[in-house]
């Protein structure tokens, strides 16, 4: 009885079957994370692969692995860029502020403080903790990008090896899982094209304001706070936030109220865009969408929004590739 239910509602199998399986990718998503970026990567630059590969007669390893030195080369040169500006705006700070640090240091506060977390291990303790941490990073770091790496690599040279490897043991589906992987193929790009427009409006805008405040590096903290977008609740006030204290601190009080309002006034457009833009490509109704980034919000937790937009993503690929219809 139950399984004749079930096979009359394939609809409804697809999404407790999706639904269990993206609460394990959820809970392994540390193991699947570099497979899942490389893929990604392997995906959206797919065509300056096959233009590489077409018009410039490079061999499928050379170009894959020129490809990927690019995106990997790129990435490093801005975080390296922007570890530079973060490290000597914090100098510049210091050096703007030593009066009051050399004032800090010297006060007997500070020392009965460092005395009394010396006699009572918290000092050392915590100083071991932060040296074991980074000695837990720096390896799981290394292994991450290497992994990341050689996966991208693998992943664009053989996509299409994998791709006609599977429709070739399709059998009689082979059309079916032709189409769905055409449409899927479409329907990721043109949904990372609409993030991609969201975090252009918000560096855009980033951009502006640091500008008008007469912030330092407006270009590279306008970046930081794009990528600073992606995170749930503060999001780009992880940057705003901290600039407006700091020019409060520095008695520039009007410069710090207008980043104050302004991030309030980000994080409204953002709610008000992105339902739009993100149903507009997954072609869902914006209220789902909406409810979606307020669920998200509420848990703070990024990983309900990805449920629900892949969700949906995963069913119009399925449902337009004609995998619910009944044979």
């Amino acid at each position: 009885m139950k399984l004749r239910f079930f096979s009359d509602k394939p609809r409804l199998v697809f999404f407790l079957c999706y639904t269990l399986l993206y609460i394990l990718a959820v809970q392994a998503a540390a193991f699947v994370l570099p497979f899942v970026i490389a893929l990604l990567f392997a995906v959206v630059m797919k065509p300056l692969f096959d233009t590489l590969k077409g018009r410039f007669r490079f061999r499928s390893s050379f170009a894959a692995t020129a490809i990927t030195l690019l995106i990997f080369g790129a990435l490093f040169a801005v975080i390296g860029f922007l570890l530079f500006l973060v490290v000597r705006q914090a100098v510049s700070l210091l050096s703007d502020n030593r009066d009051l640090i050399a004032e800090y240091i010297r006060s007997p506060e500070l020392f009965d403080m460092l005395r009394e977390n010396l006699l009572s291990g918290g000092l050392l303790t915590a100083a071991s903790s932060v040296v074991q941490a980074l000695f837990q990073a720096v390896p799981v770091a290394v292994t991450f990008v290497v992994i990341t790496f050689s996966m991208t690599v693998f992943f664009m040279h053989h996509l299409g090896d994998l791709r006609d490897r599977l429709l070739k043991r399709a059998g009689e589906y082979r059309s079916l899982l032709g189409r769905v992987f055409r449409i899927a193929y479409a329907l990721v790009r043109k949904f990372i094209r609409s993030y991609l427009i969201l975090y252009a409006v918000t560096f855009v805008e980033a951009v502006f304001i640091f500008y008008l405040t007469g912030v330092e590096y407006p270009l590279a903290f306008a970046f930081i706070t794009a990528v600073a977008d992606i995170l749930p609740v503060l999001g780009p006030g992880i940057v705003y936030v901290p600039f407006a204290i700091l020019f409060i601190l520095q008695k520039n009080y009007i410069g710090g109220i207008f980043l104050l309002l302004y991030f309030l006034f980000t994080v409204v457009l953002r709610q008000i865009l992105e339902p739009r833009i993100v149903s507009d490509s997954v072609k869902v109704n914006p209220l789902v969408v909406l409810t979606a980034i307020y669920f998200s919000v509420v848990s703070i937790n990024i990983w309900v929004l990805f449920y629900v937009v892949s969700v949906f993503m995963a069913f119009r690929v399925l449902n337009q590739a004609g995998v619910f219809e009944k044979g």
